[in-house]
């Protein structure tokens, strides 16, 4: 496997923030009736992962959100408030984002907060955030609560954030994974050489996609129906950013999880 550490530069920092604000329980006071083996609150309220026989757990995804999670969400005022309308909201919607991109950013790169009001606002395609400093914000109590249906026949994300900016490698980067296997939920694996690596550094772990590996999951024997596409190789390679947050021998860690285990082999 290959890992590339990149410099990120033009890089966008969208704020979004569409929430309903649920009561929230304590789990640690009663337990639920079911649990899964996988993943599961242990009798003094501590969220526990258990590995499969090879040593994949399910990714833990605590990071995920605005900074991490390591700094509290903003509230900036609201610039605009929508309502909803019968039919299709898409159009309204991207209006308002697309107006709002226009505004100079603030000191702290703000440019507005977009009100999504109480109700359901059924959307036909995907809204598109491509400037930096928008906060796309909704309201409710989980009754009666701001609601994006999307209403195509075909799949599409429902939102996309999304900016000009491409990560550029740093040439003679590329250092090899020599782990045989790399589990999922793994936050470390070993290289050749970590020598050039420094913690803070951004990098990418890159998973090609092999002929090999389409063959070992069947991914080029789909059963043909109306719209089938089989596999290509070239089709699935895989990158994934990450922060260097430990460096010890060749032995690297990184702050989020492998979400895509790792073989040699393939």
């Amino acid at each position: 496997m290959d890992k590339h550490k990149m410099s990120i530069r033009n890089t966008i920092l969208i704020l979004i923030c569409i929430f309903t604000m649920p009561m929230i329980h304590s789990q640690t006071k009663s337990l639920p009736n079911w649990q899964s083996s996988h993943v599961y609150i242990d009798e003094i309220g501590t969220l526990t992962y258990t590995p499969d026989k090879q040593g994949n757990t399910i990714p833990d995804f605590s990071r995920v959100g605005y900074h991490h999670g390591a700094k509290s969400i903003p509230c900036y005022p609201v610039v605009k408030v929508i309502t909803p309308l019968k039919g299709d909201n898409w159009k309204n919607i991207q209006m308002a984002i697309d107006e709002i991109s226009k505004n100079k950013p603030g000191i702290n790169g703000h440019r507005g907060t977009i009100l999504l009001s109480r109700g359901e606002y059924k959307i036909s395609k995907t809204i598109v955030i491509s400037t930096s400093g928008i906060v796309l914000k909704g309201e409710g109590d989980n009754v009666n609560e701001t609601r994006i249906i999307a209403t195509g026949r075909h799949k599409y994300p429902l939102i996309e954030i999304k900016g000009e900016g491409k990560y550029q490698e740093v040439i003679n980067s590329r250092v090899k994974i020599t782990d045989e296997f790399v589990p999922v939920g793994s936050h470390s694996f070993r290289v050749t050489s970590a020598d050039q690596f420094k913690v803070g550094d951004r990098i990418i772990l890159f998973r090609p996609g092999t002929t090999q590996w389409i063959e070992a999951i069947r991914m080029n024997q789909i059963v043909e129906r109306p719209g089938t596409r089989q596999w290509k190789a070239d089709e699935y390679n895989l990158a994934f950013e990450r922060e260097i947050t430990g460096i010890e021998g060749n032995c690297i860690s990184i702050d989020n999880p492998v979400v895509m285990q790792m073989e040699k082999q393939y």
